[in-house]
């Protein structure tokens, strides 16, 4: 499990160096790209988000009383 969200996030973090590669050499090649640019955004965020409140979530589970 630990290597298909590694693979999933690393396949994330490619998609959006991308389209930030893309968006370099010119409006005409991002254009079409644009949408799936926002998605890819949004996932990542959300991904991010939820990774952060799951390790807060675990960590918080040591602590002692």
């Amino acid at each position: 499990m630990d290597e298909i969200l590694t693979n999933w996030l690393l396949g994330l973090i490619a998609a959006l160096l991308a389209v930030l590669v893309l968006d370099s050499t010119g409006q005409p090649f991002l254009d079409p790209l644009a949408p799936v640019a926002n998605v890819l955004a949004l996932v990542t965020f959300l991904a991010f988000v939820i990774l952060t409140g799951a390790f807060l979530v675990y960590t918080a589970s040591f602590r002692n009383e």
